[in-house]
This record gives structure tokens, sequence and C-alpha cells, in this order.
């Protein structure tokens, strides 16, 4: 079993067994604080790592960004391109 797509989800769902922990007191607040800490993380790499999967066509760093295939160029920077 794979974890791809289920990280964020996992994450949210142990925060919520933590919350439930510090209502029914077993958690303390300083415990409760440190996996909030370590959860947010978690989650926000999660996150990121989801983020990066998902976007197509990613440019390879430092690679110029090549003209568009119908060999339109974009407009030369300061031509206005308004009404004059």
């Amino acid at each position: 079993m794979t974890l791809e797509g289920k990280k964020t989800y996992i994450t949210a769902v142990v925060l919520a067994l933590a919350s439930f922990a510090v209502a029914m007191g077993w958690l303390t607040n300083d415990q409760y604080q440190i996996v909030i800490g370590l959860l947010g993380s978690l989650g926000l790499a999660a996150l990121r790592s989801g983020v990066a999967k998902s976007t197509p066509n990613k440019q390879p760093a430092g690679q110029p960004v090549s003209a568009p295939a119908s060999g339109v160029t974009p407009a030369a920077e300061g031509t206005g391109g308004g009404n004059h």
C-alpha cells in the first residue's frame, strides 16, 4: 500500500485525534503543542510535495522559457497595447 495522495489526510486525522485526546485529558497542553508543531510541519511538507507533483511541464531550473508552439511571440515590453 502506498501513501501517495493520502499523507495530508492522515496528518489531519492524527491532529483531530490529538485534539480529542486533549479534550479527554489524555494529553497535557504542553504535549499537545508539541504534537501540533510536528503535525503542522508534516502537513505542510505533504502539501508541498503534492503541489510539486501536480505541476505539469515543470521547467528545469536555469532553463529559458521557450516561445509558444504556435509561433506567436509575446508583445514587446513598453508598447502599451492600449488605445493611443
